[in-house]
């Protein structure tokens, strides 16, 4: 491939949405050399920030900065740039002081052209946008690398995610290492966002004693993973662990299941539960979580049931799939065929084909399947997922809290409390109907079964 020519120009750079304490960029300048390296620089006020990129053009070369021909060339063009991006800076810049970045990117390899020889930009037709995230704000998606303490990157948009290069469409699940290496995690913007938990009267298979429907408003955006924790990913954190899963194939990519409650946050090596690290402690610090915390800074834990089922939904309301189709029966769902794994109540009728493996059922790798509207997998079927809370049948007056008792609302349930934790999802072994947004479920937290596993959650922004 072969870039002839391309003219970049110096022009000022784009923050994000106007916020609080927004962080200011300024003095954007970018050049290319004769290796056809671009190299841009900013300068950023009230640092620390999270910084992300795009590079824009315009056919009309004197367009105004705020022009509505600005066009982005795309994510897939530019997630290979390096540097100052991707990730928060100005760690050590004191209040009032400005960081200056530095960001290189090589537009010859994610850039090529429809005919592989590049383009040719007119001077001035091209422009850097740089954009500085407060730490109350970050983008939408977070990778976590697994093999290096404190390495965390920030991309605003799927299409920006690295190993989405080269024509790559679904960087996702393309890229081996979300499912290995490193932890991708999904924004879910629910703060001050009033919705109906439970199922409507006429839902398919609902258990009106535990699904009543009920509004929720939820007061913090979360970040919850794309994918189920699967089996390299446990072993990257859980070193201390002898914890074994069931269906260990296809390069450890399918879900970590036969893994209880409590070895995820509270014990190490035991099922028994310790007390003294039920949330709201913070987990354990030799177990996964706990390990996964002092790794990467980050406060990793499970779900609520709440952030759990708003996640789910996708924006979709009772009678609904993540992807919009409607929920049709409670055995076999051809709807549900195309989002999970899941089975009839008779043993053999999973819906496996020849390319998912093993034909005789089981777990399928995380991504096996279609995504939600909001590009999570697996939310439907696959495995059950262990969720924060205890258990209890009746939830409605909680208004999505965690943990709240229900004799007494004021109260967390303690680790003498409660009796069982909630599970969310439905499995590979379960009908249809189980895999339902607001299907309610709950196991003993010493419980290990090769149908159990579990996703993260964390806090949406950095603390």
């Amino acid at each position: 491939m072969n870039i002839k020519q391309l003219t970049l120009a110096v022009l000022t750079a784009v923050t994000g949405a106007a916020m609080a304490a927004m962080p200011e960029v300024s003095n954007v300048t970018m050049t290319q050399a004769a290796n056809r390296l671009v190299t841009i620089t900013y300068q950023i006020t009230d640092a620390p920030a999270v910084v992300t990129l795009d590079i824009q053009t315009n056919a009309n070369v004197s367009a105004a900065a705020n022009d509505p021909g600005w066009t982005t060339i795309g994510g897939t063009a530019i997630c290979n740039a390096q540097g100052d991006v991707w990730r928060k800076v100005g760690n050590d810049i004191a209040q009032g002081q400005t960081f200056s970045g530095t960001i290189t990117w090589q537009p010859d390899q994610t850039w090529p052209g429809t005919d592989g020889n590049g383009f040719k930009i007119a001077a001035n037709g091209a422009r850097a946008r740089v954009t500085a995230w407060p730490l109350d704000n970050t983008p939408d998606y977070m990778v976590v690398d697994l093999a290096a303490a404190n390495t965390v990157r920030y991309y605003p948009g799927v299409d920006f995610l690295p190993g989405s290069e080269m024509g790559q469409k679904d960087a996702v699940t393309n890229n081996p290492a979300y499912k290995t290496s490193k932890l991708i995690m999904r924004k879910i913007i629910a703060s001050g966002v009033e919705w109906t938990m439970g199922s409507a009267d006429g839902e398919t298979q609902r258990n009106a004693a535990t699904e009543t429907a009920h509004a929720v408003t939820l007061t913090n955006n979360y970040y919850i993973g794309v994918f189920n924790v699967t089996q390299a990913q446990w072993k990257n954190i859980a070193i201390n662990s002898t914890a074994v899963s069931e269906f260990k194939v296809e390069g450890d990519m399918r879900p970590m299941e036969r893994v209880s409650y409590n070895e995820i946050r509270n014990a190490v090596n035991t099922t028994t539960a310790n007390t003294s690290y039920n949330w709201p402690a913070a987990p354990n610090p030799s177990s996964f979580l706990g390990l996964l915390r002092t790794k990467t800074g980050i406060d990793f834990d499970l779900p609520s049931e709440a952030q759990w089922e708003f996640a789910a939904r996708a924006g979709h309301g009772s009678g609904y799939w993540n992807d919009g189709s409607a929920i049709k029966n409670s055995d076999l769902d051809t709807n549900l065929n195309n989002l999970g794994r899941y089975g009839e109540d008779n043993p053999g009728g999973w819906n496996v084909t020849s390319s998912l493996g093993p034909s005789a059922g089981g777990t399928a790798n995380v991504g096996s399947y279609a995504p939600s509207d909001w590009g999570l997998y697996d939310m439907h079927g696959n495995v059950w997922e262990w969720c924060l809370d205890w258990y209890v049948v009746d939830i409605t007056a909680n208004n999505g809290r965690l943990n709240i008792d229900p004799s007494a609302s004021a109260n967390t349930l303690s680790g003498t409390t409660g009796q069982t934790r909630a599970l969310r999802g439905g499995s590979w072994l379960n009908h249809g109907g189980v895999c339902r947004p607001a299907c309610r479920a709950d196991a003993d937290p010493a419980l290990r079964n090769f149908n159990i596993g579990f996703r993260l959650a964390c806090t949406a922004g950095l603390r």
